[in-house]
């Protein structure tokens, strides 16, 4: 796709020449000979990158610069100048120029800098977009649910998230959005233009997760051929999350609480401390209170993790969470499959509101992601697209009533029946929630000699 260009010098010679060079590379160039014409073309034209001399004829090219750039701290720039004068090359520099160049310049060198200046502007666009995209997922919006006790996490989670130093600690049960709201502290939090490192302790042998946290040296042993920096490192002015901090041996915690306490560490093999800037945030499905007290977990390292202590109460003690927190999941997983969206149905609802979702947030994320992917066309999301699990929870069988337990073919015609009901009469449907043919399906109906229910 061709770029918008925009040349900002007074010699007349020079436009010409650069216009024809970058035209002749496929770029659409617009010229200014002032700097009031260059800043309106600017203002108007939103180009792609600045060449910009700095002698103008009414004004400092700095001074245009700076305009530029408090405009759009995006702009991509290049200055020129016949002056070799190295503090306006610093001064360029701190202003946001890309590239300083003096005259006089080979073409070709200039027509190389355009090109790499264009692949930086371009990269740093994506960097700033995907960062406004993860700002939008990982937002502390996205979790205002009614819950009073959850309410209460998520407001102490804002004001931790505005305090860059603080080691945090979060506990809840598996699936319960742990890691998400970590991400949400991140990227909402001061720390959002640095990385976010996540690592589960449970996921890496004891022996390689000291390498993976601190790194190692040439040599530290058989494997070690050369240097690897460790996630505290490449976690440096970020976040790095210690998920499963409750599986990590008690050497490592060790090793661990000098880093956090020293903001230092040292690689494997090392000799000297690396001095680091990482926020520390750690989670756990276990009651580390009670892996302490069994000796499992270290005291010191437990306190020191959880100067902000955050505790996510599970799904089923959060019913008004539920369907809000379904239907915002259900638009999220419509737009990253490219599906229309789909509304909840009343059915599908009530169906939800009466599970008790072991797995949590993480479990309904799946049945919902599931549920689209079967789901055909527009309209509602019923209970006919859900895993039967859901649909019928395992449950102890109803007594009867005359003391006699119902046989397993019984049992199977009544359910039969009631999914056919619940699909209108739809065999296709029906087969695929109940996971058979519809062949299937008519010889068990010709069996029970009924047909298919309206």
């Amino acid at each position: 796709m061709p770029k918008h260009l925009l040349v900002v010098d007074d010699d007349p010679a020079v436009r010409r020449s650069l216009s024809r060079a970058l035209e002749d590379g496929g770029h659409r160039v617009s010229c200014a000979a002032t700097a009031e014409e260059g800043l309106a073309v600017f203002a108007n034209g939103d180009p792609d990158l600045v060449i910009l001399d700095l002698f103008l004829p009414d004004s400092h090219g700095l001074e245009v610069l700076k305009k530029m750039r408090a405009g759009n701290p995006d702009a991509a720039v290049i200055v020129v100048t016949a002056s070799d004068d190295v503090r306006d090359a610093v001064t360029a520099m701190k202003l946001g120029a890309l590239e300083y160049l003096t005259k006089p310049y080979d073409l070709e060198a200039l027509l190389v800098l355009v090109s790499h200046a264009l692949d930086h502007s371009r990269a740093r666009l994506e960097i700033g977009a995907q960062r406004r995209s993860l700002s939008r997922r990982y937002s502390f919006d996205a979790l205002d649910r009614g819950n009073a006790r959850f309410v209460s996490v998520i407001e102490l989670a804002r004001k931790l998230s505005a305090s860059p130093n603080v080691t945090l600690l979060i506990e809840g049960e598996t699936g319960v959005g742990k890691e998400f709201l970590a991400r949400t502290m991140h990227h909402s939090g001061a720390r959002s233009g640095g990385p976010f490192v996540p690592i589960s302790c449970a996921a890496i042998p004891d022996s390689l997760l000291e390498s993976e946290l601190f790194g190692h040296e040439p040599g530290a042993f058989t494997d070690a051929r050369g240097r690897k920096r460790g996630l505290f490192e490449l976690a440096d002015s970020g976040t790095l999350f210690l998920d499963e901090i409750g599986e990590m041996s008690p050497a490592l915690q060790a090793k661990l609480l000098r880093s956090i306490d020293s903001h230092s560490f040292r690689r494997v093999g090392g000799t000297e401390d690396i001095t680091i800037d990482t926020r520390i945030v750690a989670a756990t499905n276990v009651v580390l209170e009670r892996a302490v007290a069994d000796k499992r977990f270290r005291e010191d390292l437990y306190y020191r993790l959880k100067v902000g202590h955050l505790v996510i109460p599970p799904l089923r003690e959060r019913p008004e969470d539920l369907i809000p927190l379904a239907r915002h999941l259900l638009v999220e997983t419509c737009r990253d499959l490219g599906r229309r969206q789909i509304e909840l149905s009343e059915a599908t609802c009530a169906v939800f509101s009466g599970y008790r979702w072991p797995g949590n947030v993480r479990e309904l994320k799946n049945v919902l992601e599931r549920a689209v992917i079967l789901h055909e066309g527009a309209g509602m999301l019923e209970p006919v697209h859900l895993p039967r699990e859901i649909v019928e929870p395992i449950r102890p069988p109803a007594d009867p009533g005359d003391g006699q337990a119902r046989t397993l073919a019984e049992l199977e015609r009544e359910h039969i029946i009631r999914v056919l009901r619940e699909c209108g009469g739809n065999h296709t449907r029906a087969a695929r929630a109940l996971g058979i043919s519809r062949d299937t399906i008519w010889k068990k109906l010709k069996k029970y000699g009924k047909s298919a229910p309206r």
